[in-house]
């Protein structure tokens, strides 16, 4: 019998709101454009060889800072149209983590060939203070409320089985206090202010240090199969959700942040070294040797990487949400011929 055009229609409608409610939790966040677009580029031919470290961002005044480690240098961006600014050497031995103080105009730098964490002016780079630490400074996290730089040193450098995240006061511009940590590399912190509590990447244990502040000490330590030396970590403060990166394979291990248990793992690229979570589009975008892999956040509870992108073997990474950049810095080698920096837009 030949249904009539009404019923048709009826029967089309009820399908099409079957198929909508019956959708994963995945398809309902889906977009139809790619996380990252490709908009500029700026080869560092100077630059000649080793790897970058971290980024800073200084917004008042546009620019995008980035450490050198072998050449030594801290790399200075304008930060809307990536070009080039300025090459600061012979300031910092050997750069790793820094931070922009606003307040202050100034950056903070951990210097592992200096042993020290040095205050520079951010307008022309001078050195304003050194304050010295144990050998081997190299992650770190400020906490604006504390307005204290949290920085890893000792260990392996120090030739120690543990190390210390030192405490330095950006108003007294000196330690003020140290935590010792069970460990003798710690790549990666990540803050909660919420919380007060401090989460370390353990390397050479396979593990996660949760440090509480207020007592100044290591709370739990978490362990798990899917931990592998593991290196970058990025912090979900709403679901409170731990994202950390595994090397050697390649994997997101993503922990809760209550009790440290794997909620999920997916293949990333390999040697990944820094990792942001966007809260505004629930995505990760984790950056490696291997290039730039975007993860989707379904749900607290389940993730699907949706792009990945070549980035010439640059792992070294940062996302700017104000101006919807995403900046990835690469060094000559294997897979380019110079270094350079790629900017992407954010969809």
């Amino acid at each position: 019998m030949r249904r009539k055009p009404v019923e048709q229609l009826k029967l089309a409608f009820a399908t099409a709101l079957i198929a909508l409610f019956t959708l994963s939790p995945g398809a309902l966040h889906a977009v139809d454009t790619v996380p990252l677009t490709q908009i500029g580029s700026t080869p560092l031919p100077e630059v000649t060889g080793g790897d970058f470290d971290h980024f800073a961002v200084d917004l008042p005044h546009n620019r995008l800072y980035v450490a050198a480690e072998v050449y030594a240098s801290i790399e200075v961006f304008d930060l809307k149209t990536g070009q080039h600014l300025l090459s600061a050497r012979g300031v910092v031995k050997s750069p790793r983590k820094i931070v922009f103080l606003e307040d202050r105009n100034q950056l903070l730098v951990a210097d592992a060939g200096d042993a020290s964490c040095e205050f520079l002016d951010a307008t022309n780079l001078r050195l304003i203070k050194s304050v010295a630490l144990d050998p081997g400074p190299d992650a770190g996290v400020y906490a604006s409320q504390s307005r204290i730089f949290y920085v890893s040193n000792g260990g392996r450098a120090a030739k120690t089985d543990f190390s210390y995240v030192s405490m330095i006061s950006v108003d007294k511009q000196e330690v003020i206090g140290r935590i010792r940590v069970e460990a003798s590399t710690l790549k990666t912190l990540v803050l909660d202010p919420a919380t007060e509590k401090l989460y370390a990447t353990m390397r050479d244990k396979n593990q996660v240090a949760v440090v509480g502040l207020e007592k100044k000490a290591v709370e739990q330590t978490w362990s798990s199969p899917e931990l592998h030396v593991d290196s970058a970590m990025a912090y979900d403060t709403i679901h409170k959700r731990i994202f950390v990166g595994d090397r050697n394979p390649g994997k997101l291990v993503v922990l809760d942040a209550a009790d440290g248990h794997v909620i999920q793992t997916l293949d990333i690229g390999n040697v990944s070294d820094d990792m942001t979570y966007d809260s505004a589009h629930h995505r990760i975008y984790i950056s490696s040797e291997d290039g730039v892999d975007v993860v989707a956040q379904d749900s607290p509870d389940h993730y699907r990487v949706v792009q990945h992108v070549d980035t010439l073997g640059g792992k070294t990474s940062i996302y700017v949400p104000s101006i919807a950049r995403f900046f990835v810095v690469h060094t000559r080698g294997d897979q380019a011929k110079e270094a350079g920096l790629q900017v992407f837009r954010v969809n």
